[in-house]
Order: C-alpha cells, then structure tokens, then sequence
C-alpha cells in the first residue's frame, strides 16, 4: 500500500511539473520572452543573483558587497536572500561565474513548481484527494500573489513556504504524542527560518499571522471539546507556537540580526522619499493605501478597472474563475470541517485587511499590534487570502468529484451561479446589440470565462465526474490564470520601445570589459539606473534597492565623487560632453582626474560635531581630504606632524570582497583613510596587531598607522553573522537530529 502510494505522489509531482512546462511555456520552451524586462527584475533581483553566484564560485561568503553604492552590507539588506540555501541550486546554470537571464527564468518555473508541491503536500494532509491537491498547488504558485511578482523574488521565494508551515503546525496541534508534537513544530519553524532567509520580510510576518491565528483557533476549538478540562486547552497549542516561532527566529537568526543591525544605519526609500525613521513606527500617511473596495471585483474580473485594484503597490489575487466558484462550493458545504472555517475567516480577514485605509481593521490593527506596521503594503496581504482560497478550492472540486449528488443539493447555488452566467451574458450581447462601445478584451475574456465555469460546473453536477472532466477542470484552470500571466514580455516588442531592462544591464558589457582593463582601484559614477556594480564585479556608488547606508545618501546627495574614488563617469550615448575614453553605441565613459585614491595617509584630524557643519566643511573647496580628515569627535591617539619631504605610500596589493590587504611606509604617526564606506564588524590589524577603525570624512574609514612600514589587513567579521551562524545552524541541523531519531524509531519498531 505504502509502495503504492508513494508511486502515485510521484505521479502528481511530475504531473505538477508538466503544468509547470506548459504554464511558462514562453520562458521555458522559447528564447522570444522575458521576466527581466522590468527595471526591478534586471537591475535587482538578476543582478543580486549575479553576485551572489558569483561570490560563491569565488569561494567568497556573499556578505559584504564592494561593487554597489561604494560597499554595502550584502546579507544586512533583507531582500538579497545572501543565506538562502536554494540558491545553491543556482550554481549549476552559471557559466563563468555568471547566470544567465534564461538559467533565471529556469529558476523561476522551478521555484512555482515547489511552491504547487508544498501546497499538494499540505491538502493531502488535510484530507483532500491527489486532483484536488495538484489543482491547489497549481492556483496557489502560478496564480495571485506567488505568480505574479517576477521583479520581487523574495516575496514569493518567501511565501511558498507558507503550505509547509501550516502542514506541520497540523500535524502538531493534531498528535496526542509530546515528543511528535516537538518534532512537527520543529519542522513548521525550520520551513519559517526558510522564509525568512529567502528575504520576504513581508511575507515573514503574514506567516507569523497564520501561527498566531491558527493556534488561537486550535484553543477555541479544543475549548469547546474537552468540557471540565477546557482550561487548560490552550497549553499544548500555545507550546507549539512558541515552538515554532523559536525555531523560526534561530533558523532566520543568521539573516535576521544583520538586518536589524543594518536597519539601524540605512534609510529605507518610501514612495519617491527616504525619511529618517530609524527606529520609529512608520508614519499611517506613509503605508499604502490598499485595494480600493471596488477593487475587490478583481477576485472574478482579472482586468476590472483596467487593473486598477487600488493605491500603493496593489498585487494581484486572481485565482481564476473556476477555482473561485469552487471555494465558495468547499464554504457551503464543508462548514462543519473545522479548518475550512478557519480558512474562510482568513480569506475574509485578508481581504477586509487589504483595503488599507478605507478598512477599520486595517487602522485598528495598526495602531495596536507591534511591528505590523513593517509589513507596510496592505494589499500584499492578499497572499493570504490566496493562500485559503487555492485550500478551500480543493474542498470543493472534492464535492463535486464524490457525486453524484441529488439535484435539490446543489439547488441554491446552481441559482444563484446562473444568474452571474446569466448577466455576464448580457454584458457580452449588450455592446453588439446596442452598437455601444467594444468591451475591453480582457474583461470580456473574464465574461466568457465565467460562462465557461457555469457550463463545467453543470457538466460535473450532471454526473460527468470522470477523466475526462477532470481533464477539464484543470486544462480550464490553467488556461484562465495563463491568459492572466503578464509576467512574459514578448522581447520583439519590448525592442522597439526600449524598455528592455536586462538587455540594456547587458548592454555595459563593453563598457565593464573596459574598465576592468584600467589599472588600480577605482570606482565608477553611472548616469543611469543599470546596476553595473553587481552584474559586472565593477565598484560603483550606485546600486539597486529600497535601502541604502545614511552616511552614503548624505554624500551622494551633496556629490562627493572625488571623495568617493570615482576615476570613471558612465553616461549615455547621446552626453555631449567632449573626450569621451570609451564609447559604444549606449554609452560614453570619461575620466575624472580629481578623485582621491583609494587609500591615503594625513596627519591632521579635525573634530567637527555637528553632522551637517561636518559636510559643509568636507565639500568646501577650502578643504583638501588628502590633508586632513573630519571627525565627529576629536581622534583618541596623536598624529605627529608630516615629515617634510618624506614620502609616504599606501598601496592595496590584495582585495577581495571581504578582506583588503594593504601595505603602508608612514615617515612619522599619521592617519589611514580609506575610501571604503564605514560600518560595524570590519576590523582591522597592523603587523598583526589589532587597530581600531574610526569613521573620517562623514562616511569613510580611518585606522592610526605607526611610523614606518606596516602591513594593514581589514576583515569582515561581524559578530551579527557570527552570531547568527550559530543560531541558524543550531536549529536547522538540531531539527534534523531530530528527524533522523524518530526515522531510527520507526525503523527499529519495524
């Protein structure tokens, strides 16, 4: 029986990833379309990916970035993913070092198609059989939310963790067994520390949601079971949400310390403003606005006003037409089942919540619940109510696959079902009967779609329940949310209006290989949004990202390239500015003959503690950075004086993403200023003693270097990753010793 089983989960797995083939047949089967065409997908998430890769193959830890926005800290901000695992199966696809846009796109489809696993996995546990399973996995990962986000990979890299969570947190609130109950909540906390490691802060917190509101759930109904004893229904669940949520944060902890950390030191862009709001709660006028009310209608028309669902960053949540009717089928007559109770108060929950600031939830939750506010898009909260759907779904095409039924039991919704047909009908006729303006395609696409639905759910309610009306439900499934899938650009069309993203980041290409031909370190200025620095390993001091470190933004906006070792400015090809070094038919590169080196000795420091006194005197064309730094406070050792007619050198003869080599002659006690951005856990050492870094010129680093020659080191070595290491591992290998004793249970007990 167990043989047999297993040969038919291996059959729905490959019948997933055909689905998963013929759904993304665009990017898979052809080289005509594109997911990277957007300015987020290419110059973000690809170009990360590229770096990531490529510090891997390098063997170097992806967790400090020289290339963007003149050093960064790679893994502090959230959205690259630095410790995701499943990147690892990135490798494989790269060719020198580099991932390719189709070896992306692959990517794509494979994490759907786990995400479509993850969810049949967790519908079989609840009962449901394999094609209602394989249906919900389909809807959950290539429809709303998951499906929809090709220029923000975290977000659904993150949120198809979301059916493992919820599988294990089942099976631990369901056994009688403690040390089961231990082992399930393990597993629900390491599928979160997933999650959380794949950079979907957004999605963390929703998930969080679902931990929190199932156990409470789970309490409400043990409650009203166990009679006399109910007072202490609510220990075993409560346990096992402190379970998960323990294991969950010591799993993520290797992402989420640096990020807190990071947090502490960046702003984060807001709409077209980055404010201040370290440490504070975001401000209500900054979080989006949410769905507009009549933005709900997008649940059944894809393209309801013209896809204008609302304000902010309005997601889409469209599951299909199908697939609707079919929760509402799994509601009516599954109310009794205790989790489809639960799962329709989540869709309903969701969705009030998603209005944003026309809902009273929305304000209330706000105002009392800490850190919600970090999830700061309401309308992404849809990815939950996605999520209950796509479940509830499963419950209903379960209904419909058991008849048949008598006719009186589907009376009522057969109704009402057909009035909806019966008006979508009308508004197909009216324009061409009326000789009233053509309805927008789209919508009328939905229209048609919903005559089709009524007409399948009549075949099936009819007695059709065999293969071939599975066949339909799920060819109908899937053409309705592959019409819906604009992820896809066509790349002849998106040539003509140039708005072809990654093959414009690909378009440095001779620009890069230009560069990396000068000699020395240097830094580069690109006039552009293209992210050269991580697509191309060449340093720059812009980037892509919501975030970036204060003392950056500070110089950047008062135009310190000189400062910041730009030897090189990038502009496009139509700069008219004269003596271009380099030039194709995109861009022009010129010199800046002014920039400081990377690394420089002075034997003046001068404390200035105002901030902004601080830049004012920094970009005055009275002061000279090679002669003297600026502090915030005065220096803690003594400089002597330069010797005259000393020379003085500091040369860098070893650099690497996470370690600097330098050799260093000071004539007398001066100061090392480098042109590397400061922030914690860089530490430095001369002739193997340790050094304390200071932080000069606003933004820079300074290390007091003794008379003579010295050889300078500095090291990345932060104690938030250390630290976090060691949580992440902990938990992660302590699930699988885990997993491993009760394997060698059962297999003892056989």
């Amino acid at each position: 029986m167990a043989a047999t089983m297993s040969r038919a989960t291996y059959k729905a797995c490959l019948s997933m990833l055909l689905l998963t083939i013929l759904f993304y047949w665009k990017i898979l089967l052809t080289d005509q379309f594109s997911i990277l065409a957007q300015t987020e997908s290419a110059n973000q998430a690809f170009a990360w990916l590229n770096f990531w890769a490529g510090s891997v193959l390098r063997g170097e830890l992806p967790i400090w970035d020289p290339y963007s926005k003149c050093g960064d800290s790679f893994i502090g901000a959230m959205q690259m993913g630095a410790m995701y695992p499943l990147h690892l199966l990135l490798l494989p696809l790269c060719r020198h070092a580099q991932l390719s846009p189709q070896a992306y796109q692959i990517w794509w489809a494979f994490v759907h198609f786990l995400g479509a696993c993850l969810m049949y996995s967790l519908v079989r546990e609840l009962g449901r059989g394999r094609l209602p399973a394989v249906v919900a996995g389909i809807c959950f990962s290539f429809g709303g939310v998951v499906g929809a986000n090709p220029a923000w990979p975290f977000l659904y890299e993150s949120a198809i963790w979301l059916p493992a969570i919820f599988l294990f947190m089942l099976r631990a609130l369901r056994t009688e067994s403690s040390r089961h109950a231990l082992l399930h909540a393990a597993c629900a906390g390491s599928a979160l520390g997933l999650s959380v490691l794949a950079g979907g802060l957004h999605v963390v917190i929703m998930q969080a949601i679902v931990v929190v509101s199932a156990t409470a759930f789970a309490v409400f109904q043990r409650q009203g079971k166990l009679g006399p004893a109910a007072g202490r229904a609510w220990v075993r669940p409560a346990l096992v949400a402190a379970v998960v949520a323990a294991v969950g944060l010591c799993a993520g902890a290797i992402q989420l310390l640096p990020s807190m950390e990071y947090s502490r030191l960046a702003l984060r862009w807001i709409g077209a403003q980055a404010p201040d709001l370290t440490g504070q709660k975001i401000p209500y006028i900054y979080l989006g606005d949410g769905l507009s009310p009549g933005g709900l209608l997008g649940m059944l028309i894809m393209f309801a006003y013209n896809a204008n669902l609302g304000g902010g960053e309005a997601v889409r949540f469209y599951l299909g037409v199908f697939p609707l009717l079919l929760a509402v089928v799994g509601v009516w007559k599954c109310w009794s089942q205790t989790w489809v109770r639960y799962l329709a108060g989540l869709w309903a929950a969701a969705l009030v919540y998603a209005l944003g600031t026309y809902s009273l939830l929305h304000g209330v939750l706000y105002a009392i619940v800490p850190y919600l506010w970090l999830a700061r898009e309401a309308t992404r909260f849809v990815y939950l109510a996605d999520f209950a759907l796509a479940i509830l779904a499963a419950y209903g095409l379960q209904i419909l696959l058991d008849g048949p039924h008598p006719a009186s039991f589907w009376r009522p919704l057969n109704r009402i079902v057909g009035i909806i047909a019966a008006v979508a009908a009308l508004a197909l006729a009216a324009p061409a009967i009326y000789n009233q303006p053509v309805l927008n395609p789209w919508v009328a696409l939905s229209l048609v779609l919903i005559l089709v639905s009524y007409g399948l759910f009549r075949h099936i309610i009819g007695g059709h329940t065999g293969l071939s009306a599975k066949l339909l439900v799920v060819g109908l499934i899937l053409f309705d949310l592959s019409a819906f899938d604009w992820s896809a650009y066509n790349k002849i069309y998106i040539a003509t209006t140039g708005t072809n993203s990654v093959e414009r980041l690909r378009g440095l290409d001779g620009v890069a290989n230009y560069l990396k031909s000068r000699p020395g370190l240097f830094r580069v200025h690109l006039f552009s949004n293209e992210n050269i620095g991580d697509m191309y390993r060449v340093q720059s001091t812009h980037g892509a990202g919501a975030t970036a470190l204060k003392d950056l933004v500070s110089l950047d906006v008062a135009g310190a390239d000189s400062l910041l070792n730009v030897g090189y400015l990038v502009r496009p090809a139509t700069a008219s500015d004269p003596g271009p070094l380099y030039q194709d038919q995109n861009w022009k590169v010129y010199a800046n003959p002014g920039a400081c080196p990377r690394a420089w000795i002075v034997h003046e420091a001068l404390a200035e503690p105002s901030a902004q006194r601080l830049i004012d005197r920094l970009l005055s064309p009275q002061f000279d950075p090679r002669r003297s730094a600026l502090l915030s406070a005065p220096l803690d050792a003594s400089l002597e004086p330069a010797a005259d007619g000393a020379r003085e050198t500091a040369s860098i003869h070893a650099y690497r993403s996470n370690e600097i080599q330098l050799s260093v002659h000071a004539a007398s006690s001066g100061l090392l200023v480098l042109s590397e951005m400061y922030y914690p856990g860089w530490e430095a050492t001369a002739n193997g003693r340790e050094l304390t870094i200071h932080k000069v010129d606003n933004a820079l680093r300074g290390i007091v270097v003794p008379p003579g020659d010295s050889q300078v080191v500095l090291r990345y070595r932060p104690a938030s990753v250390i630290l976090g290491a060691a949580l992440s591992l902990t938990a992660f290998l302590g699930t699988a010793l885990m997993l491993l004793v009760e394997w060698y249970r059962r297999r003892s007990a056989r």
